[in-house]
């Protein structure tokens, strides 16, 4: 039976929501065209689909509910400017949805996550889930935003603790070897997987890859911010469409490969006061620190420890280059945190068990090393062993920021004081504490900053106990401070 539509605006609205059911083409269409009525029923959508999956263009990925993707033979019938109009799309909802600013309907109820789901994770990536269950997105605040209903409910599938898979779901196809099959491939590459099958799998052009690859500096904004030092700082910052595709690596593949335990910057459960609390009541506290750390990690040293660490090799050297910019991790990039644990892992492992033999304690954040004891040997020689694996990883000290603080010193690890517990410098307690006074006697003024108060005093509060406060500052204190800012607040937002 021929049905005469635009069988071009089905595909392309497909392609920007997959895996989706005719109702919900019809509907994105609906809305991304800003008319009232569907302007192509979900009857006349089903009947094309079916034709186009006995074509072998699309593949039904959830038998229950009729979800349909792309094939690459059908991404491939899509022209060059539809393609590229479909990529842009997709990546920048994706980026919306992961952070969680497009609103859901009130109504909808969770769904959970079953076998036919889409989700990308299968024994050819890991073998076992994160540890914890991730928080339920946020819901943004304010009302009048649109949401792609599917694409939505896709991704938010698996965000509830009881549900099977993880917090969101970018993915068109269930698996990688449902992705390889679309490819037009019987199994999974005896390398691993590629362009091909991640591309699929995240619903975009395997030309867009390519494009990562071949001219990545099309895709990153580099600027520098000012140090505490008076220098400045280097950042190169991905666009959204490469920023998409790293939180993609991120949430699925980097967050499944554990850090060292003494790593205690960008993994779950960590904190500069979880670092700082392991050298308390110590005689010596000493601080090394690596020069030009993530530039410094390339694209060789970055494949061979994801290779390590369990990924196959086209896998690893591809996520590797997508991950880098002119050779080395970029300070911006979602995924150098987490790559940089990898790096680092057999050097903390290392470093740990030298510390263990010496009686000292030892913990990194990010390229910020320390080490604590009550013997200034030990530390010292804790510190020359460090500094011998560095070399043999082509990793060179900062020697202006190698300090050891002995007894009688104010000691500080990442900007904490760890003398008698971990607490927050004075500095920085008297700076926040005349902040609170300022914004107390003029709320006006502190409107704007209102939010990054609020998170200051919660960190600084992290600290106190009802033995011992810190610097003056309490929960009843803060909360007089801010009412009349909040107050302000409140109405301004309500006008």
């Amino acid at each position: 039976m021929s049905v005469n539509v635009n069988t071009r605006l089905i595909r392309l609205g497909l392609g920007c929501i997959q895996p989706a059911s005719a109702d919900d083409v019809s509907k994105f269409l609906a809305l991304s065209l800003e008319v009232e009525e569907e302007p192509i029923s979900p009857e006349a959508i089903q009947i094309i689909l079916d034709e186009w999956s006995s074509q072998k263009d699309v593949v039904c990925v959830h038998l229950r509910q009729r979800l349909y993707s792309l094939t690459r033979q059908g991404d491939g019938r899509l022209t060059p400017k539809e393609r590229h109009l479909r990529d842009k799309t997709r990546l920048f909802l994706l980026k919306e949805l992961r952070a969680a600013t497009l609103r859901r309907p009130e109504a909808e109820e969770p769904e959970k996550a079953d076998v036919s789901s889409a989700v990308f994770i299968d024994s050819a990536t890991q073998e076992e889930r994160p540890k914890g269950a991730a928080a339920n997105p946020r819901v943004a605040p304010g009302a009048g935003r649109a949401f792609w209903p599917l694409l939505a409910k896709q991704l938010f599938v698996g965000s509830s603790p009881s549900a099977s898979g993880l917090r969101f779901r970018f993915c068109s196809f269930p698996t990688i070897s449902d992705c390889c099959k679309a490819a037009g491939d019987d199994s999974i590459p005896a390398d691993g997987i590629g362009i091909n099958e991640i591309s699929l799998g995240l619903g975009i052009s395997p030309g867009l890859l390519t494009s990562f690859l071949a001219r990545p500096e099309r895709y990153y904004r580099v600027f520098e911010i000012p140090k505490a030092n008076g220098k400045s700082r280097q950042i190169q910052a991905p666009r959204t469409m490469i920023k998409v595709l790293q939180y993609f690596f991120l949430d699925y593949l980097l967050n499944w490969l554990e850090a060292h335990p003494t790593a205690t910057a960008y993994s779950r459960g960590s904190s500069i006061r979880k670092n700082a609390q392991v050298h308390t009541e110590k005689k010596y506290v000493a601080n090394i620190d690596v020069s030009n750390f993530f530039p410094s990690l390339t694209i060789g040293i970055v494949a061979k420890s994801l290779v390590a660490a369990g990924l196959s090799s086209n896998t690893a050297v591809l996520v590797a280059r997508l991950s880098s910019y002119k050779g080395g991790l970029p300070q911006g990039a979602p995924t150098s945190a987490a790559l940089s644990n990898i790096v680092m892992r057999e050097f903390d492992a290392s470093v740990s068990e030298s510390c263990n033999s010496l009686g000292v304690s030892y913990t990194r954040y990010a390229d910020d090393m320390t080490f604590s004891g009550m013997e200034l040997d030990g530390v010292k020689q804790a510190i020359c062993f460090a500094k011998e694996r560095l070399t043999e990883m082509r990793l060179t000290l900062n020697d202006q920021k190698t300090r050891i603080f002995g007894p009688g010193t104010r000691q500080v690890v990442t900007g904490v004081v760890v003398n008698d517990w971990p607490q927050p410098s004075r500095v920085d307690r008297r700076r926040l504490r005349a902040e609170l006074h300022q914004a107390k006697i003029s709320p006006a003024n502190s409107v704007a900053k209102y939010q990054q108060l609020l998170g200051r005093a919660a960190y600084m509060l992290s600290y106190a106990r009802e033995e011992r406060p810190v610097g003056a500052i309490s929960r009843a204190y803060v909360e007089d401070a801010l009412a009349g800012v909040k107050m302000l607040r409140h109405f301004t937002h309500n006008e």
